[in-house]
């Protein structure tokens, strides 16, 4: 095997791997091998089928293409591991010669770029006491009460506290709001769950009543386009229930699960509160130490990670809209704004995560720090047997080698803010 790498710019460098007739032939021996492990005949045990019998019941095409692909992935690592090479991405594969006795491809490597990280050893953040408010526990049973409430049909007028369902319409200079429409839907009145001065205006009302009123939406309104503006409203309410909430005692606590009173719950909810405001914390100190270390760092972030970055973050607002029941395109289009106009807002938000990202990666490179092999195994393993059982995916479409990076990267992470936190913390 042999290579030449050929520098493109400060980040990207060109290599070229030509494999000869000895490469590829130890290549399909061990892809041979490999498929051999598995390879069932009759009369023989599994894995203990003849070679000259494997060799002759296997589909010749499928070898080829499976030692093709271990070829690169193999060669390409040994690369990498040989030239010390801290390699961010692998893309433009292109396949410039392939016969029986000669395999030459080219890729286009990018490179983690090289950062400056100042001495961070004096860098101390004072962690917070944290402590369970009465607050914070009755805000917790008033949720639990919530979620086993009863609801009745009400006669009468709409009040504090009760549940409806209305058909709204909202318009905008008289012109229909783009997904300003919607029927039956539910409200809990009292929530403030809706644009302020929603629900007060039904209060009083009756069922299959209308009426129309106008708001002025606050300033900072998440909708842009109409923050501040005059709306009109048309509302008819479907449907009053009144919500009657259970009393918390010993009895109603007995059919939640595995709790004999109400004070065994009362310190589960104290013990869970409590974990989750020391974990919140936790990730306060650890940002604050991170956030030192990049502000006072010499740190240039590749386009191509910040155009990574806002793909994710693009894609992430996609899936949180569609959990929702809404559109990226209505959002936008509500907002008065593009998949560009997010991506100019968010550049420097972008920004600052990718320099995260390179930070925690040259910490964990100075300092050794890496994920075990018994440690992604193990993650791996409960991945796949997670997704496998909620029916995610199956296992014929599994990526496995993406799935260890990803988890690898997030392990070693994982460690890295560990260590900061160790080091960096009082």
């Amino acid at each position: 095997m042999s290579h030449t790498l050929k520098k493109i710019d400060q980040n990207q460098t060109e290599l070229t791997v030509e494999l000869d007739r000895n490469d590829l032939k130890e290549y399909v021996e061990k892809t041979e091998v490999e498929i051999g492990k598995d390879f069932q005949l009759d009369g023989f045990r599994k894995g203990k089928v003849p070679k000259d019998l494997i060799k002759k019941s296997l589909d010749a095409k499928q070898v080829l293409e499976s030692a093709l692909d271990l070829a690169m992935k193999d060669s390409l690592a040994k690369v990498i591991e040989k030239e010390k090479l801290d390699v961010l991405n692998v893309s433009k594969l292109e396949i410039k010669e392939n016969t029986p006795v000669k395999l030459v491809y080219k890729v286009i490597l990018t490179l983690f770029p090289e950062i400056n990280i100042r001495d961070f050893s004096k860098v101390k953040v004072a962690k917070r006491d944290v402590q369970v408010e009465q607050k914070d526990i009755d805000d917790t049973l008033a949720t639990i009460k919530a979620s086993r409430s009863i609801l009745r049909d009400k006669e009468g007028v709409v009040e504090k506290g009760d549940r409806v369902e209305v058909d709204f319409e909202v318009r905008h200079n008289r012109e229909m709001l783009e997904g300003g429409v919607s029927k039956n839907h539910p409200l809990i009145i009292g929530s403030k769950n809706f644009m302020p001065g929603f629900e007060d205006s039904l209060l009083g009302m009756k069922k299959d009543e209308e009426k129309t009123f106008s708001l002025v939406a606050p300033k900072d309104y998440y909708v842009k386009k109409i923050a501040g503006q005059k709306l009109d409203f048309t509302v008819k309410i479907n449907n009053i229930k009144s919500v009657e909430l259970p009393k918390i005692d010993d009895e109603f606590v007995r059919g939640l699960g595995n709790f004999q009173n109400l004070d065994q719950l009362i310190d589960n909810i104290r013990g869970g509160i409590m974990e989750e405001k020391r974990l919140k914390e936790k990730q306060r100190v650890r940002l604050e130490i991170i956030n030192h270390i990049v502000n006072n760092s010499s740190i240039m972030a590749p386009e191509i990670l910040l155009n990574q970055q806002l793909d994710s973050m693009i894609s992430n607002l996609d899936s949180d809209l569609h959990a929702n029941g809404m559109e990226l395109g209505l959002y936008l289009a509500q907002m008065g704004k593009t998949q560009d106009d997010l991506r100019k807002q968010w550049r420097e938000e972008a920004e600052k995560q990718v320099k995260i990202v390179l930070v925690l990666h040259k910490i964990a490179k100075d300092n050794n720090i890496l994920a075990s092999h018994e440690e992604v195994d193990e993650s791996v393993s409960a991945a796949v047997q997670s997704m496998l059982m909620k029916g995610e995916t199956d296992k014929s479409s599994l990526d496995i080698k993406s799935l260890r990076d990803n988890i690898s990267s997030r392990i070693t992470n994982e460690k890295v803010l560990d260590f900061l936190e160790k080091n960096c913390s009082t």
